[in-house]
């Protein structure tokens, strides 16, 4: 969005100079059209980083719909928070407990074993790779916990949950960090342990955003 925002500006500059300094037309030509032309690139065949973004985006966007039914039964949702360790997707709280989601689109069949993440890629299989991500939900978790107890005394266990929209023929894996496709993520929600009673859910909840808060 910044991106095109940019090249937009560019030409329409382009087109002022063009208007006010006839002269100048063809240089204000040339400024526009490259900068038409590149934010036509960088949306068919967009940088990695651009690329990684807009994932990243859809994940999040597709967890947060999968919520959405969990919100009108009571549960308390909250997207996009920031921490210490970096930001957090989701943070669900219901009678099942506290839940820290992070949410991962991607390209390839995923396999999860002790605790790990391997990709295989659809066009090249060979190009397997393990993805970090347990390590980044499983730190953020603990500093929720930390953040609470330190600001409020309540002991409330923080669950890090990897949720993958992508090919997870497991469906969900249960380790030191939750690993469950996105299709699965509200049923499992629901079939948790009872944590925390109804009329205590959104104390809880106004409890860690407090936390993190301050």
């Amino acid at each position: 969005m910044a991106l095109g925002a940019v090249c937009g500006s560019v030409i329409a500059g382009s087109f002022a100079i063009a208007t006010v300094w006839p002269s100048l037309a063809w240089i204000a030509g040339v400024f526009g059209g490259a900068a038409f032309c590149f934010n036509l690139f960088a949306r068919m065949s967009p940088p990695g980083w651009i690329e990684n973004w807009q994932t990243g985006a859809w994940g999040e966007e597709a967890t947060a719909a999968a919520l959405a039914p969990l919100e009108a039964e009571g549960w308390m949702v909250t997207h996009d928070l920031s921490a210490h360790h970096g930001n957090i997707d989701h943070l669900v709280v219901g009678r099942g407990g506290v839940f820290l989601l992070d949410s991962k689109r991607l390209s390839g069949t995923v396999t999860v074993s002790d605790g790990r993440v391997t990709v295989q890629r659809f066009d090249n299989p060979a190009l397997g790779y393990t993805h970090p991500g347990a390590g980044h939900a499983m730190a953020l978790a603990k500093e929720t916990h930390d953040r609470v107890l330190a600001a409020s005394r309540l002991n409330v266990w923080v669950m890090p949950v990897m949720v993958l929209w992508a090919d997870f023929p497991q469906g969900v894996t249960e380790d030191r960090c939750i690993f469950v496709h996105g299709d699965r993520l509200a049923d499992w929600l629901r079939t948790r342990p009872s944590r925390i009673s109804a009329d205590r859910i959104e104390q809880v909840w106004e409890m860690v955003i407090r936390a993190l808060a301050s």
